[in-house]
């Protein structure tokens, strides 16, 4: 069994506290929740790629009809495009010793707030695979 949805959980706890965090931060300026939005941004990340990974993997038993076949092609296209988003965040934090970025912070909030958007998208593609289409569901009885 590939641990796809206990991975993904991951990625998506700690990717949207960290968004979340960060938002809250930008308001309050509490440099503590920036700690917490950067720590939670690097492992969210590193969780998001391990997802990523098992779902290709959890993706190959899986065969079904047209409707199946798409949405687990949207899925897995959001999922790329998410992680792109919060590795590009990361690598451009990372730059700046997990410092928010002074300039073009408009177009880092802006990809963040993509990336989030997409995770969001990914988990709602994923809900049908498993909730209508009943991809991953193991028959009883």
């Amino acid at each position: 069994m590939v641990p796809h949805a206990i991975v993904v959980d991951f990625a998506v706890a700690l990717l949207v506290t960290s968004f979340v965090c960060d938002l809250i931060a930008a308001t309050v300026e509490e440099r503590d929740l920036r700690i917490v939005a950067w720590w939670t941004l690097q492992f969210g990340t590193l969780a998001a790629a391990f997802a990523l990974l098992s779902g290709f993997a959890a993706a190959k038993g899986v065969s079904g009809g047209d409707h199946l076949t798409r949405t687990l092609l949207n899925h897995r296209n959001l999922a790329i495009a998410t992680l792109a988003c919060f590795v590009v965040c990361l690598t451009w934090r990372g730059a700046l010793r997990g410092s928010l970025p002074q300039r073009y912070q408009g177009l880092y909030w802006a990809l963040a707030g993509l990336g989030t958007a997409t995770l969001i998208l990914t988990g709602y593609h994923g809900g049908i695979l498993v909730f209508r289409l009943g991809v991953g569901v193991v028959a009883t009885g």
